[in-house]
């Protein structure tokens, strides 16, 4: 999880020990002079004096924060009780809400106070990385908190919670305080708590929902990661992106999810499309007053709207069924419910469609009958006394069929015993019923879907962009490492046919697609000999060095077992580069997925340069694996393309046998003076 990622916690740390100081009692006082003892100490400059601090905060939550909450709430807001009492929160929410230039809903923007603390430098290395992440997987905001004080040290979209205690400040009752002590009771290492909907008064009352998990430095708690859940996100699943119709709900289908207290956690369907005309009906139903006020000022249905209905108490219950009830609007409707499995989360999932069109056929069926009947009867009144037993047995059993079905009976089906009118009006109604039938089941499945998809929520999921329609991806990946690698020798396989050869060839690229899968490295192509791979493009990886160079290392490896067992000779030169590149599906019949930039044509001229059997990298490389890899300097290397000079670094023997296979051959066909100044003879 990411709770467990280094970067994370090597933040939590840093901010945890930034906040404690700006606490400490000359945490804004200068040195003394060294010249003058007895001079008094002075504030550093930007950072204002506490009178300036409950000034500026007492003007934003009575001017900015308060007008937005009494929307939500009823009814004395005092300042007093919101703004926070230690030192450091009141100065952070000082410096990061009440004098930052951003508007409200913006105050993330700001990157550093550039108010000389250790605090703000911490800041900056940060905040834009995790304002990356929370834009990545799409959640509302993302939050640093101390394990023991409670106290939020850090916070991406920087709203009043910033900087408050959860233990004894003001937010104290809410459920990120709750997420916090679920944390703490269940502190197992990769445990993800997550707690249900609840109005939450920093983000102005709107319904929020949290998961958290602890951060751990070794065998130590240092803090709790948690983040705020988009009710935008849920919707989009829950509404199938408002395409209700193309997924086959027709003109009044819908799909939400309702809570243990009977309320909803996704939006209506008719809120989103006629809001007007869904308030006008709640209004005829028992929906309180200040609910339906709620609804209009928010324009969500989220935590106001009562689903009191037989499907949800049934569901509730951990039932699962079908049936005809009455729902939420007091409108018959067909209804599909189950319970959802998920921890922490007491909700139950319904799908409705109105009764009058799902059974609009049945309804033709009834005229069609009806007129059908009429005819009947006036034709044949003169002999009824005779055929009335035979003619009146069929006629039955379609009026008994019809009574059936609109009981609920959706598996009805007549043996037709003739090959008249109503053999073919038997005929119709199992067709009939075999398309309500249908529809039923197709409920039931998207049920199931609406499940599954629900389950992307979650951190560890990766919504398919292709699968929801998206026409045009392309992406500016922000860091990506991108591998470069070259086979040399498949020319000297001379004792084979080229279909041999190509067997050979395709065998070896196998083996290193299957290390890619292993290492989480996504292949972007192959040519020939040259095969290009990079992590941290598709899919956002923080280790992504790592995990290249991993692969990369076990390349040389499988490519030596691969020698042994053929008796060949090939060898890998390698070039690898860390930075922003440009990712994008290509292609319209055909798709292929392809990168490019200067970190690409960089990672391809590194592999230009590297001696076969070593790994040529850049210094940003370098600097991610000090330590973990016994680098060397490299060449110099110039770029023509940039007109620059490039520094690199040199692991060689990542298998000795290559390298080694490689200087014997370069040694009995080089003079010893050809070789370049670094040291390192470059094979062309």
């Amino acid at each position: 999880t990411l709770s467990e990622d280094r970067m994370v916690i090597e933040a939590m740390t840093e901010f945890n020990r930034e906040f404690d100081q700006l606490n400490s009692p000359d945490a804004f006082l200068q040195e003394e002079q060294a010249d003058n003892q007895d001079a008094p100490p002075e504030q550093t400059n930007n950072q204002g004096s506490p009178e300036e601090w409950n000034k500026a905060l007492e003007g934003y939550y009575t001017k900015e924060f308060f007008p937005r909450l009494s929307k939500a709430v009823s009814g004395e807001l005092n300042p007093g009780t919101y703004i926070p009492a230690s030192k450091a929160a009141k100065y952070l929410q000082y410096q990061y809400i009440a004098n930052n230039p951003n508007p409200v809903g913006e105050k993330d923007k700001l990157i550093d106070a550039k108010d000389g603390t250790g605090y703000s430098k911490i800041h900056a290395k940060y905040q834009e990385i995790f304002r990356h992440i929370i834009e990545k997987f799409g959640y509302y905001d993302l939050f640093l908190i101390d394990f023991d004080s409670g106290e939020i040290v850090y916070s991406v979209f920087k709203e009043t919670d910033y900087g408050t205690s959860l233990n004894v400040g003001p937010y104290q009752h809410s459920n990120l305080a709750a997420i916090t002590e679920l944390v703490r009771k269940n502190a197992e290492r990769r445990t993800v708590q997550i707690v249900d909907f609840d109005f939450y008064r920093p983000s102005y009352g709107a319904p929020a929902a949290f998961l958290g998990a602890p951060i751990y430095d070794g065998s130590n708690i240092v803090g709790i990661l948690a983040v705020q859940l988009p009710v935008d996100e849920l919707d989009s699943i829950m509404t199938a992106n408002q395409e209700w119709e193309q997924v086959g709900l027709g003109e009044s289908g819908e799909t939400y999810l309702v809570g243990r207290d009977l309320l909803m956690r996704s939006n209506s369907r008719f809120l989103i499309e006629d809001p007007q005309e869904y308030l006008k009906v709640l209004a005829s139903t028992k929906t309180p007053q200040e609910n339906i006020r709620s609804i209009k000022e928010f324009n969500t249905s989220i935590l106001l709207q009562v689903v009191n209905t037989e499907a949800s108490e049934a569901a509730l219950k951990t039932k699962e069924g079908t049936g005809i009830i009455d729902d939420y609007r007091g409108i018959p409707v067909l209804s599909s419910y189950a319970p959802l499995q998920i921890k922490g989360l007491d909700w139950v999932l319904l799908s409705e469609i109105d009764v009058a069109e799902a059974y609009k056929p049945v309804t033709a069926l009834k005229v069609y009958i009806f007129i059908l009947t009429t005819i009947v009867v006036v034709t044949i009144t003169w002999i009824a006394s005779l055929v009335a037993s035979s003619f009146l047995k069929p006629f039955s059993k379609l009026i008994e069929g019809l009574r059936r079905v609109g009981e609920g009976e959706l598996d009805v089906e007549l043996q037709s015993e003739s090959k008249d009118e109503f053999g073919e009006a038997t005929e119709k109604f199992n067709q009939t019923v075999g398309r309500m039938r249908q529809l039923s089941e197709s409920l039931g499945q998207k049920n199931l879907e609406n499940d599954a998809l629900l389950l992307n929520i979650l951190p560890d999921t990766v919504v398919e962009r292709l699968k929801q329609g998206e026409p045009h991806i392309a992406d500016n990946v922000k860091l990506a490492t991108i591998m470069f690698a070259r086979l040399e020798g498949l020319d000297k396989i001379k004792e084979k046919d080229v279909k041999e050869v190509a067997t050979l060839l395709s065998e070896l690229i196998s083996a290193f697609d299957r290390s890619a899968i292993a290492h989480e490295v996504g292949k972007i192509k192959t040519n020939g000999d040259l095969y290009i791979a990079a992590c941290g493009v598709a899919k956002q990886r923080l280790d992504s060095t790592k995990r290249v160079m991993a692969f990369s290392v076990d390349m040389f490896a499988i490519t030596q077992r691969f020698n042994n067992e053929h008796k060949t000779q090939l060898r890998i030169s390698m070039g690898i580069d860390d930075g922003p590149v440009t990712a994008a599906v290509l292609g319209t019949d055909k798709f292929s997925y392809d990168v490019w930039g200067e970190t690409v044509s960089i990672a391809d001229f590194l592999q230009l340069n590297a001696v076969p059997g070593t790994i040529l990298v850049t210094q940003e490389v370098y600097e991610r694996l000090e330590g973990l890899y016994n680098f060397d300097p490299g060449p110099d290397i110039e770029l023509p393309e940039i007109n620059q000079t490039l520094a690199t670094w040199l692991l060689t023997n990542p298998t000795s046998s290559l390298f080694d296979s490689y200087n014997r051959d370069h040694e009995a066909s080089t003079p010893q003076d050809t070789a370049n100044n670094s040291g390192v003879a470059i094979e062309n």
